[in-house]
């Protein structure tokens, strides 16, 4: 629990730090994925990765939704 729960709070803080100062803060979360994943320290099981990568994938789809429909707005109002 305290590798999980330790992830967590990195990524929010990191996440937070550059998107304050660089505006970046998605750079951080890979960074440290790849940290903690199985390139880097091996600290998260194979089943927390696969679980965090359909998370992933569930937003990347949402995200792409989104901008979808924001279009269509758009050219609904022109």
């Amino acid at each position: 629990i305290s590798i999980l729960s330790g992830f967590l709070l990195l990524l929010n803080l990191l996440n937070y730090g550059l998107d304050k100062v660089a505006y970046c803060g998605l750079i951080s979360q890979v960074a440290l994925g790849i940290a903690w994943g199985t390139p880097g320290a091996k600290w998260l099981s194979r089943e927390v990765e696969d679980a965090v990568m359909q998370l992933g994938y569930l937003g990347l789809i949402l995200i792409v939704y989104e901008g979808g429909s924001y279009a269509m707005n758009l050219q609904l109002v022109c």
